[in-house]
Formats: C-alpha cells, structure tokens, sequence
C-alpha cells in the first residue's frame, strides 16, 4: 500500500510527486471539498450558528475516498493557513465520514512554506495534528461572511430594485473598502483649491563671481512663511529686494547620508509594488505568484517551486536561507556589497500574525536570467521583483555625500541641499526612485560667505485634492487599519470591481460608480456597522483570537449578530409597511404621471422608474451620456437639463433597427433596456406600448428562425432561446456569437477553456465538442 498526499491543486501535485517518489501518491481536492449551499443561508442561528455545509462536487470526493481507501497512510497538505487547515479539517471528515473511527489514526497534517524537495521531505517526517482553533476561526469568517452577504444583501436589492432576486451584493469586508473609495471620491468632488505662493532665490557663491545655485525660502522670522496671495509676495519681494547685500551663508553641514533596503515582500507589499511597478492588479499579482509557489518546469531540472508561500504578513526569512543569500552576495558583487551583521526586519501592520516567511526565492542561486527562458513574461517580471527585493535584504547600504546649506537674509532663511551618490551598496540590484535631492548641486559654501543675489523667483501654486486610491495605495490602506488579512486583499478589490461598484482606470485608479455610492449610502444609513472601519478591523482582532484559541466562535458570532438583527427587522419592517425612506429620486418626471423618477438597478444596469411604483409602473432608460450630479446627502441624482434635452433632440438612427416595425401600430423599433434584459420598444411610446423580444442576430441551429434574448422567473437568469418557442425548444445559457461550422445543432458562445488562455467559443452542442479562440 502506498501514502496518499492530498493537496489542494494539480499544479502541486505535480511538483511534490516528483520530489517523494516511489511509494507516494499525490492528488489534488480542487480546493474546498465542500462549503455552504450556494442557494441558501446554510447557517443555523438559532442553534449556535451552525453552518450547513455541502459537498462542492461529489465526482471528487469519490475519487478521494477510492484513494485513501487503498492508502496506508493519508497525509493532508493543504496550505498552512486558516483556509488550508479548514480544508485539512473537512478532508479529515468527508473521507473518514465517521464510519469507522479507527481510520482517523491514518490522516497525518503536515505543513511547509516552500516547494522544494528538502522542506517537502522534512514535512513528511514532521506531521502535526490539524489545528482546531485555525479551523474554527476560518468558520467563524465564512459564517460571518455568509450573515451579511444573504441577509443584508436582498434588502439591499429590495431598496434599490423593487426585487430580491436583482443580486446587488453586500459583503462585510468589501463594503468598508468600497466606503473609503467613495468617501475619497466626495472629499475630491467637494476639494477647493487655495492659493499659495514659493518664492527660491538664485544665488552666486565665491562674493559672486562662484558657481550659481537656487535656495528655497523656508522660514521667516523662525515660521513658516504665510505666502497665501500675490500682494504677500510682492511684499516679501520688495524686502528681499531691499536686502540684496545681506544673504549670507550662517550653516554648511556636509555629512554621510545610508539608504537602507526595504524588507522582503509580504503579500501587501507585493501587491503594492507590482501594481506601481509592472500594472499588475492584486488579482494578477497573487494568480502569478500562486503559479511561482506551486512550481514550474525548469528543463532538466524538472519541476521547482520557485518562491515561498506567497499569502503572509511576515517579514522573518529562515537562518539557512539569510546564509546562503548572504554567501551568494558576497561570491558574486563582492564583501563590500555585503551586510556587516545579518539584518533582520520587524512585522509591521496592525494584526500582523508572523506565521510564515517573508516571499522569496526558494533558492536565490535561481538568478531570474537563469530562469527567464521556462517563465512566460509576466512570471518573469514577478519573479525579477522578489528576487531582487530579497537579495538587497543582506546587502550594504548605499551611501550618499549629502552638502546642506542655510541661508539668511534679514528675517528671511533659504535652504539649500543636495546629495550625491558615493557608494551603491544594494541599490546595485534593487533600482528604486532618487532621494528628493539626489543630483543637485550645491557649491563648497562657508559660514559666513557673502552671497549675491541674481535674482529672487516667485511661483504660484495650488493645494491639488487628494487622489484617487489605486489599487496599491488602497491595499496599503486596509493593511494599516487591519481590515482584511493577506489572503482577502485581492479579492476584495475583485469583488467590488466585478459587481460594478467602482471601475479600475489607467494605472491601477479605482473610481466608484454611481451604483457604488448608492450602495454605500444605503449600508451607510441602515447597516453603518458593515462600513465602519474600527468594527470591521476589531472583527479581524476577534478571528485572531479563535484561531489563537483565547474566544471561541459562537462568542463573537453572536456578539457581531445581535446588533445586526436589530437593523434588519428595521429595515425588512419599512419596507413591507412601505416606510422604507431610501429612494434615489431625480429631476426628471415621469412621462406618464409627472411624478419624480427614481433611480433603480436591474442586472447591475440602471434605469430609471416612477416613484409611484406600483400604482405608475413607467420606466425609461438611464439617459447614458448626459452629465449628473449624485447628491449624496438628498440620496438624489441630478441631470443636466440642456445636455439632456440635447441628447433626446439627436437622431436615434443607431438605436431604431431599420427593419423592425411595431406589432401594434407599425412604427419603427429601437432597442431599450429594462429590468428582464434588453428590448426593442415602439418609438411612439408612452402613446403606443409595443414590444419586441431582443434578437442576437444568429439563426436558430434547429429550424432557422431568430435566437432572442429572454428571462427566466425561475431561474432569476438571462438565457438565449428560439424566438419560434415552444413549437422549438433550443435554448443556449449564454450570448451565441455565431452558428457552429462543425455541427448543425449548436451555436458558439463565450466560455473559459480548462488549461487554455484567455477566452474560446466553445459549441453548445455537447456532443460536438468543437471549440476555438475569440480572436
């Protein structure tokens, strides 16, 4: 009998076959092997909250259970994490199921940092128990997770869309980063720029006839100089003036100035300088850090892990790998490039849990030359930043000249400096930007030397609003205020991206929707504890101390739930007596009844709808294009009323279809949108209500009439069907593209392909099979 190793992906599976051999088995469970059901709560509050979990997918788990059936041994190595040991935890379980006790001696937990053949090995020797108190802090998260993403998130689509079925989506982590998005958003749209003034000097030294030099005006009378108008400046002007023949140099200090190299990456870290350095987004960052850590085939050496695990918080490196990065330094840049004393960094971040490794190369022999030719392009690219960040952590510090010069004239003092680069120390391999003086010249200068005054330089400014968050910088943010832990900041960030909350523009900007300020408003008024940053964070404190064992879970569940059911039998109470006060209104009035319509989203689209609803069930589009203002303390959208009549005034000739008459009165169609999708409507409307369901344009495979765009009730989906229904019945469950040209009986539409890159049109028909890549 062979030793089974499970872990969680084939990708390693691969690489620690190769490293036990014989006698082993490695497999992988495809992640979780079972989770709470996707279609409902899944928690019971009333007995402890207890989760209802489900398996993900059967298929797997028998495949398992035939596999640890035959082994001797069954060792569980999913990721040393929270997440990993909770999968530990439920592969214990589902393939023990309990039936016979005694198999439990068989399952042996074992952790590393690293895939490589000598950590992979030592784990083997080295197994543990599973970690109950990791695994109760993981459920405590997922529950609390599943609390407010179920329960908030259909009152919010409820407020918002007149449905619970619309699927606008609260979470508890993501609507704190999405309030700091919009909350930057408002501080910029309600920004005043002031006025301020600079005035420099240029200057001779040597009694004039020296080298020139320009000084700053830093202080007047021992503060900072008040330089708020031009009739300020004119007036500090004209004394400066008066004092030509008195600026003189009063302190020259002239001193060695180090650099210090940055601590190895952590996973913020690493998210932040490959979003600023490469364009990568977290999700990205971590996708190709995941691929790195699992290992890649590197030619006749096989397949290698190449960095350690890649979701931490710490900045601690191993004793044998400080020593062979330290013996590699000194073989190839030379003993003077070498660290005198072995420099260690200390966590930072609030909830830091120093559990692994900073992330680094597996082995810093693997120069990124070296493997440059077995990486795609942006492995390289990553992997070039860990690498080099982790060399420059034993390596000396750059030294810089640094020459500093005050200047007095009067009352006024000018400040001078300006460093110049001695020694390169680290910086020979990690390149980061110059100090803020680095290349400026500034002349031998001596206390007391008579300088002359060339002539003074004022220039106007103005203060600039603050800036957007990148994903960088909002990575940072959460890290600081210890809202989320490693392994959450990319998909938070993906999350509240992909359900349209705030969109992601050049370099890495995030800038909220209007969808984005509406749901944070709405969590803001009725739920505040879901966007508040200190009750999230004390959250975060809270999962620490489960998994540390100092609380258990149902402690904090209940004590995050109480005030939660609170809010939501307010909430659910309002609206069904239809006191419910969150409504979005706009300037503009329904056509019909002339009363204000309101703002509301359906399918992540918006639209606009009578507040009368039900008695007035008017709707129009959202007029796309026209400037508006969301006013967020009225909850009110406001139009530009000229650019709107403009916008209704232009011709709709690429909306009319040229064909399509209405089936009631027979004026041209032109396609809309509206709650169930999209839909060509009679351009006479409101006088005339005719509709027509929205044609893709591709023929019907079984009897060649037009495939229309339809909504299913029960399903709460979109999907694709004969416009000939129910005499033909073909249906495609997404947007076909075009007939396939292998069969008869399919269409091609958009899908992601297992092992392949980017996205395929893959035929719908089964049986046929034929796919091939979306150019």
């Amino acid at each position: 009998m062979s030793d089974l190793v499970i872990v969680e992906s084939p990708a390693k599976a691969h690489t620690i076959a190769r490293y036990l051999g014989k006698g082993f088995k490695v497999v992988s469970s495809m992640g979780h092997v079972r989770d709470l059901p996707e279609d409902e709560l899944g928690v019971d509050i009333e007995k402890g909250f207890q989760p209802h979990f489900v398996i993900k997918d059967p298929k797997v788990v028998r495949r398992l259970r035939e596999e640890a059936r035959k082994a001797k041994t069954i060792y569980l190595a999913t990721d040393n994490d929270r997440e990993g040991e909770a999968i530990a935890f439920d592969l214990y379980e589902v393939l023990n199921h309990h039936r016979n006790p005694g198999n439990g001696q068989r399952y042996r937990r074992i952790v590393f940092n690293e895939i490589t053949k000598r950590v992979i090995l030592q784990a083997i020797k080295e197994p543990r128990e599973i970690d109950l108190a990791r695994v109760e802090a993981q459920r405590a998260r997922r529950i609390l997770d599943r609390l407010v993403g179920y329960l908030v998130s259909p009152l919010l689509s409820k407020s918002l869309s007149g449905s619970i079925f619309e699927g606008l989506s609260a979470g508890r982590v993501q609507s704190v980063a999405l309030r700091l998005i919009c909350d930057r958003e408002r501080e910029i749209q309600e920004f005043t720029p002031k006025e301020y003034w600079t005035i420099e000097a240029e200057l001779l030294s040597g009694e004039g006839k020296g080298e020139g030099f320009r000084a700053k005006l830093e202080k007047y009378r021992g503060r900072k100089p008040e330089l708020p108008d031009k009739a300020a400046v004119e007036r500090a002007l004209a004394e400066l003036k008066g004092l030509e023949s008195e600026f003189q140099v009063v302190e020259v200090r002239e001193r060695e100035r180090l650099r210090k190299p940055p601590p190895p990456f952590i996973t913020s870290t690493l998210q932040q300088a490959a979003s600023s350095q490469l364009g990568f987004s977290p999700q990205r960052t971590m996708q190709l850090a995941q691929q790195l850590y699992e290992g890649v085939e590197l030619g006749e050496e096989g397949r290698e892990g190449l960095i350690t695990y890649h979701r931490t918080d710490s900045t601690r490196v191993s004793t044998e790998a400080q020593r062979e990065l330290r013996a590699f330094i000194e073989r190839h840049y030379g003993k003077e490039y070498l660290a005198p004393q072995v420099r260690t960094y200390k966590p930072k971040g609030k909830g830091a849990q120093d559990a692994h490794e900073a992330i680094r190369p597996t082995s810093v022999e693997r120069t990124p030359d070296k493997v440059a030719g077995f990486l795609t392009r942006d492995q390289y690219k990553l992997y070039k930043l860990i690498w080099e960040r982790f060399v420059a952590t034993q390596m000396a510090e750059a030294v810089y000249l640094q020459r500093e010069a005050e200047i007095a004239a009067g009352d006024y003092l000018f400040k001078v400096s300006g460093s110049t680069p001695k020694f390169e120390g680290f910086l020979k391999v990690l390149k980061l930007a110059p100090l803020k003086d680095e290349g400026l010249k500034v002349p031998e200068l001596r206390q007391g030397e008579r300088l002359k005054l060339v002539k003074l330089i004022p220039e106007q400014h103005f203060t600039e609003p603050p800036s957007r968050f990148t994903e960088a910088g909002l990575v940072k943010l959460l890290e600081e205020k210890g809202i989320g832990r490693p392994s959450t900041y990319a998909p938070i960030i993906a999350t509240i991206e992909e359900r349209g909350y705030v969109v992601r523009e050049k370099k890495g900007v995030l800038r909220p929707t209007l969808l984005g300020f509406v749901t944070t408003d709405f969590l803001r008024e009725f739920f505040p504890l879901t966007v508040q940053e200190e009750f999230t964070a004390r959250m975060e404190e809270s999962l620490d101390k489960i998994g540390a064992g100092e609380l258990t879970r149902v402690e904090v569940l209940q004590k995050f739930y109480k005030p939660l059911e609170e809010q939501l039998n307010r909430v659910r109470q309002e609206l069904q007596d239809g006191r419910h006060s969150f409504h979005i209104l706009t300037n503009l009035s329904c056509p019909i009844c002339g009363a204000p319509m309101e703002l509301r989203f359906w399918k992540g689209k918006r639209y606009l709808g009578c507040s009368r609803y039900p008695d007035c069930q008017s709707t129009r589009e959202f007029p796309e294009g026209v400037s508006y203002r969301y006013e967020w303390e009225d909850h009110r959208v406001s139009f530009d009323l000229e650019e709107l009549r403009a916008h209704e005034a232009a011709p709709k000739a690429k909306r009319v279809h040229p064909e399509l008459l209405c089936p009631e009165c027979g004026a041209p169609m032109e396609l809309r949108e509206g709650r169930f999708g999209r839909f060509y409507g009679c351009t006479r409307y409101p006088e005339c209500k005719g509709t027509r369901p929205y044609s893709v344009e591709v023929p019907c495979p079984l009897c060649g009439a037009e495939l229309v765009e339809r909504y299913s009730p029960k399903s709460k989906k979109l999907f694709y069907g004969c416009s000939r229904y129910p005499e033909c019945r073909f249906i495609a469950p997404d947007q076909p593209v075009k007939l396939c040209p292998a069969c008869s009986e399919g269409v091609l539409i958009k899908m992601k392909v297992k092992g392949k890159q980017g996205e395929w049109l893959v035929c719908t028909n089964k049986e046929c099979g034929h796919r091939e890549p979306l150019d």
